[in-house]
């Protein structure tokens, strides 16, 4: 069959103009265009339910549900400081990075204790010239020469300037409690 009679889609397209193909390819580009972008942004977002299939002997079913993340366990003071090693303060000094992420304990006296709001900095001597960074997100008690307890988590290492010039590197840790020697 052939569209030279005129009434064919040939004969229609033959019969728009430049100006009106380049309108409608454009229009027929931004269509597809707009359909990609939603099946694209709808294959790369999150879903939030989860569906399952099942099956009995002579039927299936679909099955919508709702997934929740299950809340996380609190965990007590208690829990957390029983989960706290003490470890060789030779040990870490050696390798802090190593240990990075694990709970530790550490007694000793404080060296040097700076509060700024909510946050406390202190130096602490667990022995001879053995000294600890700790950072606390809170306030405590606690003075120079006091004896406390830190339950936290190794950092890695901090270096500061002493009052001499020297460039100074000793372990850090996040401390989460603090227990004073008059608290014990």
């Amino acid at each position: 069959m052939s569209d030279i009679d005129g009434s064919g889609k040939m004969s229609w397209w033959s019969k728009q103009s430049t100006g009106g193909k380049a309108i409608m390819g454009i229009a027929g580009l931004c269509c597809i265009g707009i359909i990609l972008f939603v099946v694209i942004g709808g294959l790369l977002a999150p879903d939030s339910t989860t569906t399952t299939s099942s099956s009995s002997n002579d039927s299936s079913a679909n099955v919508t549900q709702e997934t929740t993340p299950a809340p996380a366990p609190t965990e007590t003071e208690a829990q957390y400081k029983a989960s706290c090693k003490k470890i060789s303060y030779k040990q870490l000094e050696k390798n802090p990075d190593k240990y990075t992420g694990q709970r530790v304990k550490f007694t000793g006296t404080v060296f040097q204790i700076q509060e700024s709001g909510d946050f406390t900095s202190i130096l602490l001597d667990v022995g001879g010239y053995d000294n600890v960074s700790v950072l606390y997100d809170g306030t405590t008690n606690a003075v120079e020469d006091s004896t406390i307890t830190i339950y936290g988590e190794i950092m890695g290492s901090y270096t500061y300037e002493s009052v001499a010039g020297y460039q100074i590197t000793v372990p850090q840790m996040n401390a989460k409690y603090i227990v004073t020697s008059q608290e014990s």
